[in-house]
């Protein structure tokens, strides 16, 4: 099994991602997000935050970002770090896809056309997957 399969997989089944730019002042800027209700596969991953955020705020300067996900059971660990870029999604569509019931709590409108509800498009450009103590790089095509 190729590892962008072995990685696409693992994508499939993990729930928490981390997400980092690079700050304005040169450091990294690191947060966990979840990922969107719909994972189509690692070409194109969506999240959702807040727009006015500190982190979408370094990313409108900045695009190149990372995500890292993984999973781990007692002796054995899977991880997966993606690089490319991410952009701010502006089509409503899309934006009501991804909108869940479960954030209405944190958005005064309580409706995907809250202007506070963000969702990111993360594009990956390559990968490296890790699992057994071995690398594996890849590129997506």
């Amino acid at each position: 099994m190729k590892a962008q399969d072995k990685a696409e997989k693992l994508h499939q089944k993990v729930n928490t991602f981390i997400l980092s730019c690079i700050g304005s002042d040169g450091y990294p800027m690191t947060k966990a997000v979840i990922p969107g209700k719909y994972r189509e596969s690692l070409n194109e991953l969506y999240f959702c935050t807040n727009a006015s955020s500190k982190f979408v705020a370094e990313i409108t300067v900045n695009p190149k970002t990372s995500v890292y996900f993984y999973k781990r059971k007692l002796i054995w660990f899977k991880g997966c770090l993606l690089k490319g870029n991410i952009e701010i999604v502006t089509d409503m569509n899309i934006k009501e896809r991804y909108w869940q019931g479960i954030f209405k709590d944190a958005y005064p409108q309580k409706s995907f056309t809250d202007p506070d509800f963000c969702v990111l498009k993360f594009v990956t450009i390559a990968g490296r997957f890790y699992a057994d103590f071995k690398l594996e790089d890849f590129t997506i095509i």
